[in-house]
């Protein structure tokens, strides 16, 4: 099934945010880092999302589907690292304090090791999957692979590779089948790996 892909506008933030809370719920880097009560742990995602989709939009690479079933953040070539002020002037500020000391020190530990990784296995030009997430209800349909196809096709014809990371088998299976391979794998807090995507001759 392919969906029809759009940029995501900026009165479509609350609602996207929403769709990936949704798609994150049960992530397991997500359970570890943050509070486990529901409400606590749905209304924190929110944030985090609500956040990282006002620093993303300006990109003008964030896409979903008119119905906003899914969301993939994309962070274009010379985006990465990101800037803190800028990202803390999204709203992301308000997050070590809903967090308070201990889980902040959960929270930004993996974080802070996959930072470390992308920085010192991709000095080159790229772009960066941050977020793929598709509403629970709608997952199976597609979505996912098409949301991706846009920067894809576009990093093919620029030839730049694309990178991501992920903590899940079952999210890398569904990343080799778009054309990306295993850079690195972790334990540390947890288990995760990092994907590169080559650039590929158009042949999709």
């Amino acid at each position: 099934m392919t969906s029809e892909i759009i940029l995501l506008e900026k009165s479509q933030i609350d609602k996207a945010s929403q769709i990936l809370a949704a798609a994150f719920l049960k992530d397991p880097l997500f359970s570890y880092a943050l509070p486990q009560e529901d409400k606590v742990k749905d209304k924190l995602l929110h944030d985090i999302w609500k956040a990282s989709l006002r620093y993303s939009l300006p990109h003008n690479c964030t896409y979903t589907t008119p119905e906003i079933k899914g969301i993939a953040i994309w962070i274009p070539p010379g985006a990465y690292p990101f800037n803190n002020l800028r990202f803390m002037l999204t709203g992301f500020y308000r997050i070590p304090f809903q967090l308070g000391w201990k889980n902040l020190k959960k929270f930004i530990s993996p974080f802070a090791l996959l930072d470390k990784y992308h920085t010192q296995d991709m000095p080159v030009p790229h772009w960066y999957l941050f977020g793929l997430g598709v509403s629970p209800v709608c997952q199976g349909e597609g979505i996912g692979g098409s949301l991706i196809q846009p920067v894809l096709k576009q990093a093919d014809e620029e030839g730049l590779p694309c990178y991501l990371e992920t903590d899940t088998p079952g999210a890398i299976r569904f990343y080799q089948k778009h054309g990306f391979e295993v850079l690195r794998t972790g334990e540390q807090p947890l288990k995760f790996w990092t994907m590169k995507r080559e650039p590929q001759n158009g042949n999709r």
